[in-house]
């Protein structure tokens, strides 16, 4: 008798042991470890401190490039709601057809009234979201915090300061790390190439409309061994007419699929009107990018990049392929 309730005991001890372990060990198996949360206050891109006094457990994101880092850094179980035209990555399109994380509207049009009832306790706005919305919704006592990464480098400080403010700060320091380390290779490739062609990058067709200086795109650009030919027209994202971009002459065209609403393409581009006068043309180095990757500043963004080294320095696509 006393040895069965010792073997019946023993049995319980064992099986609450096993779970312990599988409770500790279980996020490091699905790719990201528990982290205690510790606050640890943050100043975001307006100027506002920000300091959880608990882990957020019900986060609304405001833009797809902050959609695809909230999941990309292990907090998309925290996410209850995303913008209309956040589109990566499946997991989220997932949940959003199941019902498990509700959608509140566009970037530049947040429906407040629903955001409110999702009761978030963070909240995560991008420099697309109107200045005015993210005031509104801090005035309702929400907590929101506001990013707006201009280049490769804003990018890591944000990914960093999301880890800090959420209690991510080892999951999310793995991450930066992992892209800091390929882009330290990416940029190693790169720093070889005597030649720098000049890159022109179509935002949209009609009228054309390029990156300019001091953009996400523009470090890009020079991040992939390019010249950006738009900075010539000044920062932001400057008309550049026929006139000026034969005069320019880029050695590499770089457009996306939906830069227009003509479903623009290589081919269309490359039998535009005066376009055949343009050495990319010529030497058949007009290239179709993923937009997503190559602005959205997130993880995926070092895909981007080498998509974009690929297309500038083409003799290197085997070595990227390595990273």
């Amino acid at each position: 008798m006393i040895s069965g309730v010792f073997s019946a005991d023993r049995r319980v001890f064992c099986t609450a042991v096993v779970l312990a372990i599988i409770a500790v060990l279980l996020p490091g198996f699905l790719g990201f470890s528990a982290e205690a949360f510790e606050p640890q206050e943050i100043t975001d891109d307006l100027g506002e401190v920000i300091e959880l006094t608990e882990a957020p457990e019900r986060i609304v994101s405001l833009a797809p490039s902050l959609t695809e880092m909230l999941y990309g850094i292990g907090l998309g179980d925290k996410v209850v709601g995303v913008t209309e035209v956040c589109d990566h990555p499946e997991k989220m399109l997932a949940e959003v057809r199941e019902g498990k994380v509700d959608t509140i509207g566009t970037t530049v049009d947040p429906n407040i009234e629903k955001i409110v009832e999702l009761q978030p306790d963070l909240i995560m706005a991008a420099g697309i979201n109107p200045v005015e919305d993210i005031i509104r919704l801090r005035e309702l006592d929400l907590v929101v915090a506001g990013f707006d990464p201009a280049d490769l480098e804003s990018t890591f400080s944000v990914i960093e300061r999301t880890g800090k403010m959420t209690g991510y700060r080892e999951t999310t320091g793995e991450v930066k790390n992992e892209m800091q380390d390929k882009l330290s290779k990416i940029e190693e490739l790169v720093a070889g190439r005597e030649k720098t062609p000049g890159v022109f990058y179509e935002i949209w067709s009609e009228p054309l409309q390029t990156a300019g200086a001091d953009t996400f795109i523009d470090d890009m650009i020079e991040r992939a061994g390019g010249r950006n030919v738009g900075a010539e027209a000044g920062s932001g994202w400057p008309q550049f007419n026929l006139e000026k971009l034969l005069l320019a002459d880029p050695e590499v065209y770089i457009s996306t699929p939906h830069s227009g609403e003509n479903n623009v393409s290589a081919e269309g581009i490359k039998n535009r009107e005066h376009f055949s006068a343009l050495t990319a043309v010529q030497e058949d180095r007009v290239h179709m990018a993923d937009q997503d990757r190559l602005s959205r500043p997130g993880p995926r963004v070092i895909d981007g990049l080498k998509e974009l080294v690929g297309a500038v320095h083409p003799q290197l696509t085997d070595e990227l392929e390595d990273i």
